[in-house]
């Protein structure tokens, strides 16, 4: 019997290429049906966990939890014995609140080692680049975050406000030795409180300085106005802190982000040096919510070399939820703060406060319970110049509307918008609520041109006069002569007369343009 040869049951090439091309346009059709298909699938396969037929899983589950619970409770009991430690040896309490972070999320670890090392390299090439006027070395930028206790969750902003403005704003006071007081540059009496002015005042060796930021969305000559009339209360510094918002006419363009932030950290590094401290000098930022208190300190930072996200930042009230330190240099610290409603020295109604709230961006747009008032406001703002309201109505596109009755015209331009701007509901009715958030939402980025003009009649003067004399000063006469020379004073202490040169210069050449 003869033998058969083996027979090799290995297949051609063509068979192979063959069978990988049909696999390929197999996959390739499976992944187009599956584009199409609406239903939502992970890519990544789900734990199915302990089967529910397992005869030991409430052992096993009751297992991890305590497992779970007892590690929590060990670094807590570790957590709060190294603070105590550190409270004995008379360490600073902020670097144990610090440490004690870092040691409860490893993620924050990583993140602040991140910013660590990037805040050392700045420093490095800072140092490489310029030397340190004073002679000493840089340190490294640190960041301190101090969380503040709300006790009740269910008040309302404006509530939460009233109780902070005892906590947060006494403590930026106390800590501070002077006190940046920053005012939304479309209507800084509006986000302006006396009494904040008398509270700084009263406390000795208090410096207060009035920070104009977002110039660049009002004009030259209105910046001007407000520039003389707050100059004769307190020194007034022009910043823009931010870039320029999107599809909005930007003002000031000679008055950029690095002129303006760098005048203002010259005057803070002038009176550091001038001062007899034998420490830091620390700077506390104050203001309502959403005028630019945390971009103010991430522009001095990086204008120092520096990280440009030590503060978090946002478009809307709230991002800042804890008093931040930030370590400029060896002589400057700055103290971020939340933003305050401080109290009104006149009283108004709920829907008229939380109408003025949301006009002065102190509102989040889900607290906002009725956008309507707020746009009234705003529509009689812009109806006082020709300029606004011909901005105003380039920008909506808005057709004829009679104008004759304030309220009539809102509804019709909220229509307008809900049409325009596909904000309908149920039936294809215009949601007015809907668009006049949106709307309140572009005044917020600064995409509608409007503004206020300072007040030049009795009405201020006899103000400005009552609240100087409430200080406790004697004639009529004498609280203008005692605020002129504390202006001088200051002045001269923070070397803000150059300063004032060399912005004037900016602003000439702003209002030529």
């Amino acid at each position: 019997m003869r033998l058969k040869k083996p027979v090799s049951k290995r297949g051609t090439t063509r068979m192979r290429e063959g069978i990988k091309k049909k696999a390929a346009a197999h996959r390739k059709k499976q992944n187009k049906l599956a584009k199409k298909d609406p239903t939502w699938k992970s890519k990544h396969k789900k734990d199915p966990g302990i089967p529910s037929s397992f005869p030991y899983k409430d052992r096993i589950v009751n297992e991890i939890e305590e497992t779970k619970r007892q590690h929590a409770e060990e670094r807590e009991r570790l957590r709060e014995l190294k603070r105590q430690e550190r409270l004995a040896s008379g360490e600073n309490v902020g670097d144990a609140m610090e440490e004690d972070d870092d040691e409860n999320d490893n993620g924050d670890s990583n993140g602040l080692a991140a910013l660590l090392e990037s805040a050392q390299q700045a420093a490095k090439e800072y140092e490489g680049e310029d030397s340190d006027e004073d002679g000493e070395d840089e340190e490294d930028l640190e960041v301190v975050d101090y969380e503040i206790s709300d006790d009740s969750d269910d008040d309302s902003e404006l509530d939460k406000s009233r109780k902070a403005y005892d906590k947060i704003f006494k403590t930026v006071v106390e800590a501070s030795d002077v006190v940046l007081y920053v005012l939304d540059a479309r209507d800084p009496e509006g986000t302006r409180s006396r009494k904040v002015e008398q509270a700084v005042l009263q406390s000795q060796g208090k410096r207060l300085i009035l920070i104009l930021n977002k110039i660049d969305l009002i004009p030259p000559e209105v910046l001007k106005k407000w520039m003389d009339f707050l100059k004769s209360s307190f020194p007034t510094i022009p910043v823009k802190a931010s870039g320029g918002a999107t599809n909005s006419t930007s003002f000031n363009k000679n008055m950029t982000q690095a002129v303006t932030t760098s005048s203002l950290l010259t005057a803070l590094k002038s009176y550091a040096a001038k001062s007899n401290f034998k420490r830091s000098i620390i700077v506390g930022v104050i203001g309502y919510p959403n005028v630019g208190k945390s971009s103010i300190i991430n522009a001095l930072t990086s204008r120092h070399g520096g990280s440009s996200k030590a503060c978090p930042v946002g478009n809307q009230a709230g991002v800042t939820t804890s008093l931040r330190e930030v370590k400029i240099d060896g002589k400057l610290k700055v103290l971020d703060s939340p933003g305050i409603v401080f109290p009104s020295e006149k009283k108004k109604s709920k829907v008229d406060q939380e109408a003025q709230l949301a006009l002065l961006n102190a509102l989040p747009p889900k607290q906002i319970t009725d956008p309507v008032p707020a746009i009234l406001l705003l529509l009689k703002r812009i109806a006082k110049s020709p300029e606004m309201t011909e901005s105003f109505k380039k920008f909506y596109e808005l057709p004829p509307i009679p104008d004759s009755d304030l309220n009539e015209f809102c509804k019709n331009f909220l229509i307008h918008v809900a049409r325009k701007r596909g904000r309908l509901s149920k039936g294809g009715i215009p949601n007015l609520h809907s668009a006049g958030v949106s709307v309140l939402n572009d005044w917020r980025d600064g995409k509608i041109n409007g503004w206020v003009l300072p007040k030049s009649s009795k009405e201020s003067a006899a103000s400005a006069s009552e609240h100087h004399a409430i200080k406790g000063t004697g004639s009529g006469s004498a609280p203008s002569v005692e605020q002129t020379t504390i202006v001088n004073e200051w002045a001269k202490e923070f070397d803000l007369d150059g300063l004032f040169a060399t912005l004037d210069n900016q602003k000439d050449e702003a209002m030529v343009e």
